[in-house]
Formats: C-alpha cells, structure tokens, sequence
C-alpha cells in the first residue's frame, strides 16, 4: 500500500513538473483565406487571411475575421464595410506563370499576403501569374454583385460578408462580426457538412516555406 502511494505521488510530481509557462503560441493549423475588398473610389485589393472563423449560425450565419491595421484591405473593409472571404485551394500555392516557364512557388500567396496594395498593382500581378479577377458567378443562379469586389478564380469557397455593428480593436488588428450574406462553392453539389474540402493549410504553406512559424511571408533565399 505504501509503495502504491508512493508511485502515485511520483507520478503527480512527474505530471506537474512536465508544465511550464511560456510566451510561444501554439503553432496550429488553419486554412488559408483571402479577403477580396473595394474601396469604392479607391483601388481594390486582396491579401491572406488566417484568423477567420464561424462563430454562429441562427438566426443568421455569422463569421470573425480579423484584419491588421494599415493594410490597405483593412481600410477598404473598414470604409465599405463587405468583402468576400475566399477559401484557396492548393493550386494558388503552386501557381504557374503564362508565358515563359514555371512560377516560384508559393509566388501567388507572396503577391498577396506579402506585398501592400498600396505599392504594387496585386491585380495586374495575379493576371501575370495566371489568376486574373473575375466577377462572382453561380451556375443556376443570380448573384447581385453590385458593389462587391471581384474574385479570385478557383476558389473552394466564397463567403459574402458584411460588417455587423463596429470593429472591435484589438490592438495590432480590428476584429470584425459579420454576417455571411451569401454563400457560393466551386464543389460539385454533392458535397456535405461531413466532406473534406480541398483547400491550402497553414501547415502547407509552412512545409513549402512559404510562410514561418509566425505566420509571415518568407524571403525567397
């Protein structure tokens, strides 16, 4: 009996002593998303996106996505306050340019999460890298896109948000409620809630050293 207790106050010493605080996030992974915005009489843009998430579904299907400050994205959601979240698929990380050769890869996601608007024409560079923007389309359907920014071709998924009530600040990043006003899949229609979607991870994007462990966009050595 003494033995017995003895190994069990061992093995909770052992337990214990195997926590310990620290300053490092957990390194997880989630899919990689585009948030395609408009400034209305400013120029649109595009960039990556990975804290996004569903937060509920009734009355109304709702999403958080959060946007860092000084972007242009974040200014054009902020003054517009819609943007269509766009779920990538694999191919956006290994895209190939028209014309001459092979892109880098991972160079489409460099365009978009590693690059400003602000400075470069994201547009123009994507048409070069074989993902020129296109309005929203849904087969057997109608979409009203009157004020809603172009898309990426491709995509898995395309969710049509639009801001619900203010920003929520959060210090390096703006928090924003919204709710999904329409849904649109490339998916063949026989997809269900229990499928695995084809779409680009984190982790992915890690393993082809795209980004860091951090989230960033790596230099291309």
């Amino acid at each position: 009996m003494i033995l017995t207790a003895l190994s069990l106050l061992l093995c909770l010493c052992a337990s214990a002593s195997a926590y310990q605080a620290t300053s490092i996030p957990p390194l997880i992974d989630v899919p990689t998303f585009s948030l395609s915005t408009s400034g209305g009489d400013t120029a649109s843009t595009m960039n990556i996106l990975t804290y996004a998430s569903p937060v509920s579904i009734k009355p109304h299907r709702m999403w958080s996505i959060s946007l860092y400050k000084g972007t242009l994205s974040h200014e054009n959601f902020t003054k517009e306050k819609r943007g269509v979240l766009q779920l990538l698929r694999p191919e956006h990380a290994s895209c190939k340019r028209d014309g001459d050769g092979n892109a880098l890869p991972g160079e489409l996601i460099r365009v978009l999460g590693g690059s400003s608007g602000k400075d470069v024409d994201k547009k123009a560079m994507c048409e070069q890298l074989g993902f020129s923007w296109e309005t929203l389309k849904c087969n057997g359907g109608t979409i009203d896109n009157d004020g809603w920014p172009q898309v990426l071709p491709h995509c898995v998924y395309y969710l049509k948000l639009e801001l619900v009530g203010e920003m929520i600040d959060c210090g390096s990043h703006e928090v924003a409620l919204c709710r999904v006003v329409e849904m649109v899949s490339s998916e063949d229609d026989s997809i269900n809630a229990a499928d695995e979607l084809d779409y680009i991870s984190t982790r992915a994007l890690r393993d082809m050293d795209i980004i860091s462990e951090f989230g960033k966009i790596k230099d291309v050595e």
